[in-house]
């Protein structure tokens, strides 16, 4: 953990699998798009799946258009607007529990923003409910056009105008989430909802952040 030479200005959050489950992004990438393949192709829900995953993991969560719904609808022939799928499973944005009573205590205190990796009009249905607690929201992919990286962490603290040690972010994702700001000089934490990792740079869920707050940066 990076020690704060100067105390904690900015609170920063990834969005899914942090601040939102995960199931808008599963019923988009494995039912919305498997099902308009298999009609397309006139073949099984379970063949289209099979296929749509198998291409997927061919680009792999390195490359950049592994996120974009854009290029998965041309890849595969589709013609659909993203904004129909996107309406279609809005409703299914599922914010967790403790999200909205951390927030509204942290906002009196800190600067709240989110540094996502998915394209904005991903995180435009999801934080609808959410965006009154944040001050900035960046997304790597569509901000940068790049992953999240320490690079892009860097760039964030700079257009913020506070040094890096002075932003905590927080997310669920080892390398793009905690190694990569903790490489930026920001403070980390990661998210494991799973209670796998230990360590004291590790929470499981994120009421404990109000702890680590308390008892690292005196705050």
């Amino acid at each position: 953990m990076v020690n704060c030479k100067k105390p904690l200005k900015i609170i920063s959050f990834d969005v899914d699998g942090t601040l939102v489950d995960l199931e808008y992004n599963d019923l988009i990438w494995f039912k919305e798009i498997p099902e308009l393949v298999a009609k397309k192709k006139k073949i099984s829900f379970e063949r289209s799946l099979k296929y749509v995953y198998e291409e997927y993991a061919k680009l792999g969560e390195h490359n950049l258009n592994w996120y974009d719904i854009n290029y998965w609808i041309s890849y595969f022939g589709l013609e659909i607007s993203p904004n129909k799928i996107f309406e279609k499973y809005e409703p299914q944005v599922r914010i967790y529990p403790e999200v909205v009573p951390l927030l509204e205590e942290l906002k009196k205190n800190f600067i709240l923003i989110v540094i996502t990796a998915m394209p904005r009009e991903f995180l435009v249905p999801k934080m609808k409910k959410l965006e009154k607690y944040f001050k900035f929201s960046f997304s790597a992919l569509s901000d940068f056009k790049e992953l999240k990286n320490s690079e892009i962490y860097s760039k964030i603290s700079k257009a913020l105008k506070v040094r890096p040690e002075q932003i905590l972010h927080i997310g669920d994702h080892w390398e793009f989430d905690y190694l990569a700001a903790q490489k930026a000089g920001m403070n980390a934490i990661y998210l494991d909802r799973s209670s796998t990792t230990k360590g004291n740079f590790v929470v499981n869920n994120l009421t404990e952040i109000k702890r680590v707050i308390r008892d690292k940066y005196n705050n």
